[in-house]
């Protein structure tokens, strides 16, 4: 229960992710315009039913509270096209940011330079003994990649991601006209 009140939350707020849209067809931001509420009337006199059963006000109550907890719904607004449609919980994306904190190592993917990470991705630093979570990706100067990574203690570190494994013959098999050519350009 408390995970689905932490998404009720993000969403009340407004912290939804760009998804697909039945209208426009395509994946757009979507924004937060209400929340559905399900009808208090009995549904004595509805057709499709049947004839009517006669239900004490509890039993009616409490199948209407059930119903609209299982099945929180709210309508979102696609920004591309403006139409509005009423979706479940379940079908809304929420934006929402890891905290190092909230993690345990055994949940996270063990860092190595070799690897390649995505921002929002869970690490473990198994040399400093933190879990982190990526913030940004970024290219050096040089080349080389950088994840900067949030940490608990240690705050916001970078660390290098995709290094490529040089084998010692490859290094050598420079031509040494190659060389002499770059020192010949400096």
């Amino acid at each position: 229960m408390k995970v689905e009140s932490r998404k009720r939350q993000y969403i009340l707020e407004g912290k939804i992710k760009p998804g697909f849209c039945d209208g426009c067809g395509g994946i757009t931001e979507q924004a937060f315009v209400g929340e559905w509420k399900p009808s208090d009337k009995p549904k004595d006199d509805d057709l499709l039913l049947g004839s009517p059963e006669k239900k004490s006000k509890e039993k009616r109550s409490a199948h209407g509270q059930a119903m609209s907890a299982s099945e929180n719904q709210y309508w979102i607004r696609c920004s591309a096209c403006n139409q509005v449609h009423l979706l479940k919980e379940w079908q809304i994306q929420i934006d929402k940011e890891l905290s190092p904190e909230e993690l345990k190592p055994e949940d996270c993917q063990v860092y190595t330079p070799h690897g390649i990470y995505a921002q929002g991705d869970a690490v473990f630093h198994e040399s400093l003994g933190e879990v982190g979570v990526v913030r940004e990706k970024q290219a050096t100067g040089s080349g080389a990649h950088v994840i900067i990574v949030e940490f608990c203690k240690s705050g916001r570190k970078q660390l290098l991601e995709n290094v490529q494994l040089n084998q010692g013959k490859q290094k050598s098999s420079e031509s040494l006209s190659d060389i002499i050519k770059l020192k010949l350009r400096r």
